[in-house]
């Protein structure tokens, strides 16, 4: 495409002439179903043995969400294979506030 001014002006027209077009009408899809509730893994059940007798019905919820995240994250970081030459990543950074 040619870089001069009236080249810029056609496709600018173009562009604003294809957003003035009606969109096609959109059909409804099916409404998601909910899933079954999930068990707390592993990790959960520990910390809800060391820590249940504190916290509250809401807050064990949260809990077995970060622990089930946690758990995923570590599945990922072991399922990454390192080859012997690789060396760690150096990076440091300051996050000041």
């Amino acid at each position: 495409m040619a870089k001069t001014r009236r080249a810029l002006l056609q496709a600018a027209g173009a562009i604003s002439a294809l957003a003035a077009l009606p969109l096609p009408a959109q059909t409804p899809g099916p409404t998601p179903t909910p899933g079954p509730e999930k068990k707390p893994g592993p990790l959960a059940k520990l910390a809800r043995e060391r820590f249940g007798k504190f916290l509250k019905p809401e807050e064990l919820a949260l809990m077995d969400e970060d622990m089930a995240f946690v758990e995923s994250r570590g599945g990922r970081l072991r399922g990454y294979k390192l080859a012997n030459g690789d060396e760690p990543v150096v990076d440091f950074r300051v996050l000041r506030k």
